[in-house]
């Protein structure tokens, strides 16, 4: 049999549907299925919650064999309040794997969210994800993306110094939500030519504070001698590094920043820390100290339904570790 006539067979057994909270079973097992480990359910409800539609999905004789997922993000697209669809826990079930074309089931559900949620006059003007390269050739070869950045890895050594008689660093506290969203406003002023994900004390809250499987330190460091918050370091602790997730600060302070999270991760015994950040904005993190290497991981725009042109939007975006949901 031809694969043209395999296709159109198979085509035919093959539903579309809006993947909601009663098919998360069935979600969670597609996910084992593709990517050979079980999301905890916590995870899984932390990540949809409050959503009606968690994304598209295809079924075959009652199964799911695809998902493409989302969740809104509150941004600042150039200095404007606006909503993007982030997209995550795209699958395919392994079995199904053979038809990666425009008649396969990736090509379904990815189409059927981009053409219902994404675009000019839609509930997002624009979408992100961070898939990795092979994914991202996939979406490319499909004509769903096209590359508007890319996350690189900057690392640095521990460093062991004498405490900085200007700057201190201490965990953040949860009465100090009015700090953090002084914080972010002057980020988000410094960043209007760029489009930055808000970082407000309620994102804070349910992005690093509340996650269901994952402890994320907090720290605020502040000037020693007024008071005065610099910025906020979100951070995780590894086996053998210390991860920068993410900073509430406007960019002239990162250096700053970067010099309290080499000391701490001196004073935690780690050989080195590390972040990911969008590659125009990695020379800026790396300073003197810092290594750039690549991650592999590129920033996909949507074109498949009309919208902001990928022009508008090249290297234009601030994304760190955190903005992922996966780490």
């Amino acid at each position: 049999m031809s694969l043209s006539k395999k296709i159109a067979i198979e085509q035919q057994t093959w539903v579309k549907q809006w993947a909601h909270h009663e098919n998360e079973a069935e979600l969670l097992n597609l996910f084992q299925a593709s990517f050979g480990y079980r999301m905890p359910l916590e995870l899984w409800r932390w990540k949809y919650r409050g959503l009606d539609t968690l994304g598209a999905l295809v079924r075959r004789d009652d199964r799911a064999i695809a998902f493409y997922g989302a969740r809104p993000r509150a941004i600042h697209l150039f200095g404007s309040p606006a909503t993007a669809a982030q997209i995550g826990d795209v699958m395919v079930h392994p079995k199904e794997r053979g038809i990666l074309t425009r008649k396969g089931p990736l090509f379904l559900v990815a189409t059927s969210f981009l053409e219902r949620f994404v675009g000019h006059g839609k509930a997002f003007p624009l979408a992100f994800g961070f898939p990795s390269e092979r994914h991202y050739r996939l979406g490319t070869r499909l004509d769903l993306y096209e590359q508007v950045g890319e996350l690189m890895r900057v690392s640095w050594p521990a460093l062991q110094t004498r405490p900085s008689y200007s700057v201190r660093m201490r965990p953040l506290s949860r009465n100090q939500g009015a700090t953090v969203d002084r914080l972010w406003l002057e980020m988000a002023d410094a960043l209007q030519d760029q489009v930055v994900g808000v970082r407000d004390w309620a994102y804070l809250q349910q992005r690093y504070l509340d996650h269901p499987t994952v402890d994320y330190p907090l720290y605020l460091v502040s000037s020693r001698l007024t008071g005065s918050p610099i910025g906020i370091v979100v951070t995780r602790i590894l086996d053998d590094a210390v991860e920068l997730l993410d900073i509430i600060a406007p960019p002239q302070r990162v250096a700053t920043l970067v010099h309290c999270l080499r000391r701490l991760t001196w004073n935690l015994g780690k050989p080195q820390a590390y972040a990911w950040i969008t590659a125009q904005h990695a020379q800026l993190f790396a300073g003197e100290t810092g290594e750039i290497a690549p991650t592999d991981i590129v920033i996909p725009h949507n074109r498949w339904t009309p919208g902001l042109p990928a022009s508008a939007l090249l290297n234009r975006w601030w994304l760190m570790g955190g903005d992922t949901d996966f780490r």
